[in-house]
């Protein structure tokens, strides 16, 4: 189940369909995600990852759907609630599925291959095809296919991509880790690349931020500074000089043409428009992606924070700011059973904490990026925080386990952490019920 999980990943990442017609005529991703739900029904084992983040998604998928039906009295299709709900769709397939760690690092692996096939694919019809965008005086490289293909969306992508990295680093240890890491290199590099050539000043601040955040959250952080200190200068100074000025016109619009100017200012007035939006319809917004059309401009919002108080209301919201807020008490969690773990085994797994962390780390990049961007429907909010729901449960096990081999050693974890052992079991994994 899990390796047909990770080809509907690769369906909606890479979108093949999208480049190759003749697989778009056949409707594949419908067919072989309706595929997987039958097989997963037939076959598999049932059950549901109980966590709050399932509870958030869900409540987001409530606030969606009830600006769409509140706004769309026509009844007909809106493209972004269509696209979302095949999301939720598989985030359902996900949280029914995946239980074990080893299970986790699989998918995981799998996603951080599909993503590092996708990246590479669009770089070399960048770099060997002609694929590009020319914007901003500028050729800027793009995504391959349609869907977030724009610059400035593969940009984003390919930041909150980079957090996956890190657990994916640790996922071996000894010899074998050897190819994980090579790869987690390469994929980096590569990333790092891809984000230099979109052009995307938006995802260049999501870059540096999440080097920031890296080094915040790492016990290596001097080791991580230290390294962008001595590579941030090689990989400017081996940029193109119009990309160059391209960056510096965040600092200094007289760098680039006018028309890049126009474009930071149209993100102050879709904030604008958002927010008009959101005074006119607080109860339930003017509708998922209707933004455009409801504010008479034709231009999107540019910005998380207006976009879902202009398109879904205070329903969205006071949705999106649960989610946060799962997501932080999540990763309060998983530090505290880490520290426990750590404590009862010092050479302990840090995988499912780093997993947990990861998420954390994506979710202040896309709440950072939010601000340039309206990334309010992307995937990334709903599969990570499945990602890190499926982590904390699982450390939450291995930490009772490792209690109960090491019952005697129970006033050490009291010393450590100030909660009883018993305590520790009895406290349960935030969760829907």
């Amino acid at each position: 189940m899990i390796l047909l999980l990770i080809g509907y990943m690769w369906l909606y990442i890479h979108r093949p369909f999208e480049i190759w017609s003749w697989m778009g005529d056949i409707y594949l991703e419908r067919v072989y995600i309706l595929t997987c739900a039958v097989l997963w029904f037939l076959f598999h084992q049932k059950s549901v990852i109980r966590n709050i983040n399932v509870l958030a998604i869900f409540g987001i998928a409530a606030a969606i759907l009830f600006s769409d039906f509140m706004t769309n009295m026509s009844g007909a299709s809106n493209p972004t609630v269509e696209e979302w709900l095949k999301i939720l769709f598989f985030a359902i397939l996900l949280m029914a599925s995946i239980r074990q760690e080893q299970e986790l690092k699989i998918l995981l692996a799998g996603f951080a291959v599909v993503f590092f096939v996708y990246m590479l694919h669009s770089y070399y019809e960048f770099k060997f095809c002609g694929h590009f965008v020319y914007r901003m005086g500028i050729p800027r490289l793009c995504g391959i296919g349609e869907s977030m293909s724009d610059p400035n969306a593969f940009g984003a992508s390919v930041v909150y991509f980079l957090p996956v990295l890190v657990p994916l680093w640790t996922m071996l240890r000894g010899t074998p880790a050897i190819p994980v890491r090579l790869f987690a290199i390469t994929a980096f590099c590569l990333a790092v690349i891809c984000i230099s050539d979109t052009g995307s000043r938006a995802a260049f601040i999501g870059f540096l931020a999440y080097v920031v955040l890296a080094a915040v959250f790492s016990k290596n952080r001097w080791k991580i500074l230290a390294t962008a200190i001595v590579f941030l200068p090689i990989i400017w100074v081996n940029m193109d000089e119009r990309m160059q000025n391209r960056y510096l016109t965040i600092i200094d619009p007289s760098r680039g043409p006018a028309n890049a100017q126009v474009s930071a200012e149209g993100r102050v007035v879709g904030f604008r428009e958002g927010m008009k939006l959101f005074q006119k319809y607080p109860l339930h917004g003017c509708g998922p992606g209707n933004a455009a059309v409801e504010s008479g401009t034709g231009l999107q919002t540019h910005n998380l924070y207006s976009q879902v108080a202009g398109e879904l209301g205070w329903p969205g919201v006071l949705a999106f700011v649960f989610l946060c807020c799962c997501l932080t008490i999540n990763y309060s969690y998983s530090r505290f059973y880490w520290k426990i773990l750590r404590t009862q085994s010092p050479d302990a797994d840090p995988y499912l904490f780093l997993v947990s962390q990861a998420v954390f780390i994506t979710m202040m990049l896309l709440l950072i990026m939010g601000w340039g961007g309206h990334n309010a429907f992307r995937y990334t909010w709903v599969w990570f925080a499945l990602f890190q729901s499926m982590a904390v449960v699982a450390l939450k096990k291995k930490t009772d386990d490792i209690i109960r081999e090491h019952a005697e050693d129970s006033l050490l974890v009291t010393e450590q952490t100030g909660v009883s052992g018993q305590a520790i079991l009895e406290r349960p994994v935030p969760q829907t019920g």
